[in-house]
């Protein structure tokens, strides 16, 4: 799952289940206090774990604890900054302690527009800022013949996890369908053409792209 928080239904759910197949008639309000209370002890803990693997990493002076930091604030599930400009800075000062993953989605930022880096969560596309898109798409290119992806940590079934996404694959999908936006009369203009040149060099870099393997952090890595 990429939003940490949403692990909080999940859990509820599997509790209510339990209840109720247990033949617990608790009222409806006690029931959902005890699963709110009991999905949010898990969901600390696990965020717990994800914190004290990015101090480590910082203790050790690897830029990749710098990049989680960032991509933490960026994500919501740590609150320490939340301007967009402010969170946009810490994943520069990443960059600039080496930090492949913090340039890669700092490309990506440029060419899809977005305010903060690291949202991974839906499609990408241009904003309808052709020289933006073309700018970190030119930043971006050389950065995945070094780095095919980038790296996120997540609560997967409420247990810590590193995980990866291939960056590629936020890009090559605009080139096979184009990319159109409504002007101000409500007519539909192209901004962005179907292009199966291009398409292919980023769907390639996609397809070929090696990802890690996940890993389970803290506690999850002693359990099957």
């Amino acid at each position: 799952m990429h939003n940490i928080r949403s692990h909080i239904a999940t859990g509820a759910l599997a509790i209510l289940l339990a209840a109720l197949n247990a033949g617990c008639m608790a009222p409806v309000q006690a029931v959902n206090a005890i699963e709110r209370s009991s999905a949010q002890r898990d969901l600390d803990k696990g965020i717990a774990v994800l914190r004290a693997h990015i101090k480590a990493l910082q203790d050790k002076g690897d830029p990749l604890g710098d990049y989680f930091y960032a991509l933490g604030n960026s994500d919501g599930w740590i609150e320490d900054v939340k301007d967009p400009a402010a969170i946009t800075r810490l994943f520069e000062k990443a960059a600039a302690k080496g930090s492949m993953d913090a340039k890669i989605l700092l490309a990506l930022q440029l060419a899809t527009s977005e305010p903060i880096p690291g949202k991974l969560d839906y499609g990408k596309g241009p904003r309808q800022n052709l020289q933006a898109w073309e700018a970190g798409l030119g930043k971006l290119l050389p950065l995945l013949t070094e780095q095919c992806f980038a790296r996120r940590l997540v609560l997967e079934t409420g247990r810590p996890q590193m995980t990866s996404y291939s960056i590629a694959y936020e890009i090559w999908p605009t080139f096979r369908d184009g990319s159109s936006y409504k002007n101000r009369q409500g007519q539909w203009e192209t901004l962005i053409p179907k292009d199966s040149e291009r398409q292919k060099v980023w769907e390639e870099i996609h397809r070929n792209c090696r990802r890690p393997s996940d890993e389970w952090l803290g506690e999850a890595n002693h359990k099957g």
